[in-house]
């Protein structure tokens, strides 16, 4: 994998079973995405976009092809450098924003933190600085409830970057929300694209496509297509 390639994919492929039956959800898909950008999959619903996002994730195994994630051959890592990596550079930001209730904001970000045995201040103090990067200073001791869905999911993208985190995958980030919290948080994962962070996300909204620098079209478990944002959005 080039020196600026974060995510390589060659031939992946992915089913699942379905009673007796097996059901492809990608096939034969080969892309590459460079580091620091910000990469928009889309395609209908069934297209395969979650399937893919899960897989660099290292939450799902691939069946066929490689890929390669941050230098690591995920396809044949062990579950436990799956854990690692994951803990170490990979975040994850799910549409329902999956925040702990009981949880503070503050507690809930430096938790990926804590689970790799950080002290309890440094986890404090690197969570504080993640909030900050996404525009929640002074909101660290307010539960999940006591805030709106965009303050929320800005909580969930600071979960996802503690620890200066070099990967955050979004599964329809605003899917969720409101058309101009959604357009805020888009704003917050350019920022971080602009930081150097990798960022790729699954949408439906064609407003999105506007913040990527790549759009790759999914479809039927394809890849249909894969441009740069302006071509992806002509």
């Amino acid at each position: 994998m080039g020196e600026n390639v974060a995510i390589a994919a060659t031939g992946v492929g992915k089913a699942f079973p379905v009673g007796k039956q097996s059901v492809t959800a990608l096939r034969d898909v080969s892309l590459a995405l460079p580091a620091g950008t910000l990469t928009a999959l889309t395609g209908p619903s069934g297209s395969g976009k979650s399937t893919l996002l899960h897989l660099i994730a290292g939450l799902e195994r691939v069946d066929s092809g490689s890929l390669e994630v941050l230098g690591s051959q995920i396809h044949s890592c062990t579950s436990a450098e799956l854990t690692a990596l994951r803990l170490r550079e990979i975040g994850f930001v799910h549409q329902d924003f999956s925040l702990l209730a009981d949880l503070t904001l503050i507690e809930n970000v430096r938790l990926p933190l804590e689970a790799m045995g950080t002290a309890r201040s440094a986890a404090t103090a690197a969570g504080r600085e993640a909030m900050s990067r996404v525009g929640l200073e002074g909101l660290e001791q307010r539960f999940p409830a006591e805030v709106s869905g965009g303050q929320q999911q800005r909580a969930a993208i600071a979960r996802a970057i503690v620890g200066n985190r070099t990967l955050v995958l979004a599964d329809e980030p605003t899917g969720s929300l409101d058309s101009r919290t959604g357009a805020e948080i888009m704003g917050v994962l350019s920022q971080l694209r602009d930081e150097g962070v990798t960022v790729v996300l699954s949408t439906h909204n064609p407003a999105n496509l506007s913040h990527a620098d790549h759009v790759a079209v999914l479809h039927d478990g394809t890849l249909h297509s894969f441009d740069a944002a302006e071509a992806g959005t002509a």
